[in-house]
């Protein structure tokens, strides 16, 4: 079962349905900041939605003091955006949609860590609230304390796995990463 569905019945609508990508450079095109946080949704969705969407994205704020607000014009890529708004803009889209699967691949890259910190809190309520299971690909260790597991790679192949804690305590790359050993 994939997010509910059976594997027999897993079209790739049905995958469509059921997963979420935040990648670390994530598509935003030109349009307002309001379509591109409404992007690929099939429902329709209030503008308070989007609104409370953008809020646990931390970048209510922001969009709000542009000119026009959440009418502003995005550049292709949002390339009149910083990074983080990029990422948050991204993140507002889980937020609305409320996925059962959610890949974030360095999704927070971007961010500072007081704003990663708050987004992860509310992705961590996401997951609770709508049993998301979130698979999340970090090289900030910061990204990963709250997940119930974890898996380190190396040259493609894994050579530890467990949780946070346990790894920290645990001689290999991932402690070696949280002492600050690796460069």
């Amino acid at each position: 079962m994939l997010g509910g569905v059976p594997p027999d019945a897993l079209t790739r609508t049905a995958l469509a349905e059921t997963v979420a990508l935040v990648p670390q450079i994530p598509f935003l095109f030109a349009d307002t900041v309001y379509q591109n946080i409404c992007y690929g949704m099939k429902q329709p969705f209030t503008p308070q939605d989007v609104y409370e969407a953008a809020a646990k994205a931390h970048i209510n704020r922001e969009m709000e003091a542009l000119a026009g607000g959440y009418e502003f014009r995005l550049a292709e890529g949002g390339a009149n955006l910083s990074g983080g708004q990029r990422q948050r803009i991204a993140l507002a889209r889980i937020f609305l949609r409320k996925p059962r699967i959610l890949i974030l691949d360095e999704a927070t890259s971007a961010l500072d860590n007081t704003s990663e910190k708050a987004i992860q809190a509310e992705i961590g309520k996401l997951k609770a609230e709508c049993g998301t299971t979130v698979i999340a690909i970090a090289h900030r260790l910061s990204t990963l304390q709250n997940c119930d597991g974890i898996i380190v790679m190396d040259k493609g192949r894994i050579c530890q796995r467990g949780s946070f804690v346990q790894l920290e305590q645990t001689p290999g790359i991932f402690r070696d990463m949280a002492l600050g050993l690796l460069k």
